[in-house]
């Protein structure tokens, strides 16, 4: 009996799931462009006012995301901002030029999020 367990083949090793491929951009939601996303002073959005679900996902995504709640996009929607950090090596590849990846990641990661329209540049004055 043993002798029939010991010649018996070995099971077969799973093979490993493919990664699945990256997530395209929803660039067409969004008002600029990687190359040129430090040149604004950061980026706006407008989120429906009662949704907690996609609140919680913003801060996950956005952590420095900013909720100007006395401006409003719509009656019931609600303003975000998120600034764009021009010294901070891990947002700007330089002062005023391109968005480094990481960065553009995560505008493409609210772009993703349906009940978000679009994303436009804004400059403080």
């Amino acid at each position: 009996m043993l002798a029939c367990l010991l010649t018996a083949s070995p099971a077969e090793k799973p093979r490993p799931k493919p990664k699945p491929s990256a997530q395209k951009c929803p660039d067409e939601k969004i008002n600029f462009t990687q190359a040129t996303a430090c040149r604004h002073d950061g980026y706006v959005f407008c989120i429906p006012e009662r949704d907690k679900k996609l609140l919680a996902a913003i801060k996950r995504i956005a952590p420095t995301a900013e909720n100007y709640a006395h401006q409003r996009c719509g009656e019931t929607e609600l303003l975000f901002l998120v600034p764009i950090q021009q010294d901070e090596s891990g947002f700007c590849v330089e002062r005023g030029g391109a968005m480094t990846d990481k960065a553009w990641n995560q505008v493409c990661s609210l772009a993703r999020q349906p009940r978000i329209a679009g994303i436009r540049p804004m400059h403080f004055e």
